[in-house]
Formats: structure tokens, sequence, C-alpha cells
């Protein structure tokens, strides 16, 4: 017959050891509570330059880029008719940090948002008179320019002049003569610049004017040959 056993029954301890690292020390569990060095690892760049100018249209862009990007953002400052700044002092410092951060393109230029009027006064203070001298003749030039045209077109319009036909894309204005299409398997026909912003133009169809005007981009427009005399 089996007796039971009458030996005591006894909990295994539970060890527990304290953390204790390679090299001998225990590693430390206190977090770094230093909010200027954490602020300081998740800030980003800063702003080193400002590029400011006004488009053909008189309107004031202006972006800030980081010190990385400022030999690119000269070479787009060239090519876009604007300004650079140096961030050199508190008060560019408190403008740039309220503008948006530039982007720069593989074509070479940037993207600069619109700004404020008031925010493009404050920045020309910074701006040389020559820069400023050369972008307030640029924009009267087109506007001149824009003036003349409509002039064109509403005498074209009448049947007063004949209609302008450009040799070249580059050179479109309001009021010169061009073929579009309404459909990829319909054939061109003759229309009317009325409106031309960057690379779209508004048309209106030469002979049926009492049909709504219509956009095109610049790639969907034809031009008439040189020589080409209106029916």
């Amino acid at each position: 017959m089996q007796m039971p056993s009458t030996s005591p029954s006894y909990a295994r301890p539970q060890i527990t050891l304290a953390p204790v690292s390679i090299l001998g020390a225990a590693p430390s569990t206190k977090r770094d509570n230093n909010p200027k060095a954490n602020a300081s690892g998740a800030q980003g760049p800063e702003p080193s330059v400002i590029m400011v100018g006004l488009d053909d249209q008189g309107r004031p862009h202006a972006s800030w880029f980081a010190e990385d990007d400022g030999d690119a953002a000269a070479v787009a400052a060239d090519l876009m008719d604007m300004a650079l700044i140096d961030v050199s002092s508190d008060e560019l410092a408190a403008i740039a940090k309220n503008l948006p951060r530039g982007k720069l393109f593989d074509s070479g230029k940037a993207f600069v948002p619109f700004v404020k009027r008031t925010t493009y006064d404050q920045l020309a203070t910074y701006l040389d008179d020559d820069y400023i001298a050369a972008a307030t003749a640029r924009v009267e030039a087109v506007a001149a320019g824009a003036s003349a045209a409509a002039e064109d077109y509403a005498k074209a319009s009448k049947g007063e002049v004949p209609a302008r036909q450009p040799e070249d894309w580059s050179k479109l204005l309001v009021g010169d003569l061009v073929l579009a299409r309404e459909a990829a398997e319909e054939g061109w026909f003759e229309a009317m610049v009325i409106e031309a912003t960057d690379d779209r133009f508004r048309l209106r169809w030469r002979d049926w004017p009492e049909l709504p005007s219509f956009t095109r981009a610049l790639t969907d427009i034809a031009l008439l040959h040189p020589q080409h005399v209106a029916a």
C-alpha cells in the first residue's frame, strides 16, 4: 500500500536580479527631460535666404530657403526675375517664419507662393534700388503690352484691322488669330485669343462669335502659316 508523502512542499523562491550592463554598470532608466535638447533634435532647417519679387502682373511673391538650397535658390531667382535677401537680422528671421518654405524644381525655377502686399512692402526695404526699378519697368511694360493687345483684339474683332498671325508659340498675344479644335477627331478652325495667362489661353471662335469662349493649353493650339490669307 502506497503511503502519502509527508515531506513538506515549498514554493520556489522567485529570484530577481538587478539589470546589469555588459560593462558591469546598471543601465540608466532616467529620461532626458532637457526640453531644449529635445527641441533641437526635432527642429528642421532654419531660413537662410528669402526669395522675393513681383510677377509680370505685379503680384508679390516670397518664400524662404534653407542654407543647403542657397546656390540653387540664387539660380532660380535669376531665372524668375526675383531677388534674394539674406536672413541676417531678427526682423528678417521673424518675417521668414511667417512665409512658406520655397520648393526647387528640376527646371531650375522654384515655387514661390503669393504673399500679402504688406509683407512684400516690408521686404522691399531690403531690396536695392536697381532691382526695384527693373521690376517696376518690367511690370509696366507687360501692362502696356496687354493694353495694346486688348486694343488690337477689339479692332480685329470688329474687322477694322486684320488679326495678327504669330509665327512662334512663345509670342502669342491677345488679339492673335490661331487654330483650335473642339475634339481630337474634328478639324482645326480659326479662333481669336482673348486672354492669355502663363501657358493657357482663352479663345473665341472667329466664325461663331455667339458660342461661349473656351480655354486651351499652349500645346493644344496650332499656328497659321505666315502667308495664310483669311477668307
